[in-house]
């Protein structure tokens, strides 16, 4: 990630933070916004080794300008300390169903990127009820979505990919960036980066994901966007979007894992996607 993109991506304040305790921790979120409005609000989950600004915050601001949103800050993530337990999808939706439950809102339109953008996937299947609509963003419900240099890179430390696939990963300045920002916000600092890089890398070198027919049986208005330079295979994107029902899929030019964050056409297809979820 450029320096400037990435100093762009830390412009919006969080209007209120809070914490709230879920099974012995405490979970951080913010929300920008009035939950007062009626208008059913945002939920941004953010990517692995990233925050909620570093992920959401050039989209935060016209987003908020429609409707209340919120982000929850993950396991070892942003200012959410780590806990005793591995990281799992079932500890991400604990957390996150937890946060909805203190705010009292009943539902969301969801909107993931990488690891968030699996989370929201894991909620559509695992608490429908509570997703209005779902945008993932750069995310797979399987492993088998990943290329698979990527998956052993994560279960083999000392794997190098070939030079075609490092060019589709974040650069060692993007990682630096993302740890420094993490290391300034988390309460363990330095050593928590650390540690929630190997969590996370263990956690995608897992056998984690869920089968087709449970992605099948999703309601939820779903939008799937992917760049066509992602790690995660464009056309396991498409399997994904023909798998689900309705879905609308989007697969943006010359777009990587990160860049797609800083595509202009982002918060337009978002928005829409939210419209046509509440059109009558």
């Amino acid at each position: 990630m450029k320096p400037a993109l990435f100093a762009a991506l830390l412009l919006a304040a969080p209007a209120a933070a809070e914490t709230v305790a879920v099974n012995g921790h405490e979970v951080w979120y913010e929300v920008h916004g009035d939950l007062g409005s009626g208008r059913t609000p945002v939920l941004v989950l953010h990517g692995g080794m990233m925050t909620i600004e570093s992920s959401f915050g050039a989209l935060i601001p016209g987003l908020a300008q429609d409707r209340p949103v919120i982000g929850v800050e993950q396991q070892g993530h942003g200012h959410t300390s780590d806990y005793d337990g591995p990281m799992s999808f079932a500890a991400m939706r604990d957390d996150t169903l937890a946060v909805l439950d203190a705010l009292k809102v009943p539902r969301a339109h969801v909107v993931g990127f990488s690891m968030g953008g699996m989370l929201g996937l894991d909620l559509a299947m695992s608490a429908p009820e509570r997703v209005a609509s779902l945008t993932a963003i750069s995310a797979s419900h399987q492993p088998e979505g990943f290329l698979p240099e990527l998956v052993r890179m994560n279960r083999e430390p000392g794997f190098t990919p070939p030079p075609e696939v490092a060019a589709l990963l974040p650069t060692p300045a993007d990682f630096a960036a993302m740890s420094a920002d993490l290391a300034a916000k988390n309460p363990g600092g330095a050593a928590a980066v650390a540690r929630t890089m190997t969590e996370t890398a263990a956690f995608i070198g897992s056998d984690w994901g869920a089968p087709d027919a449970r992605l099948a049986a999703v309601t939820a208005p779903t939008l799937i966007l992917i760049g066509d330079r992602d790690f995660i295979r464009p056309e396991f994107a498409v399997h994904m979007a023909r798998t689900l029902p309705g879905a609308w899929l989007g697969i943006l030019p010359d777009t990587t894992h990160l860049t797609i964050l800083a595509r202009p056409e982002l918060p337009g297809l978002i928005a829409a996607r939210i419209a046509a979820a509440e059109a009558p």
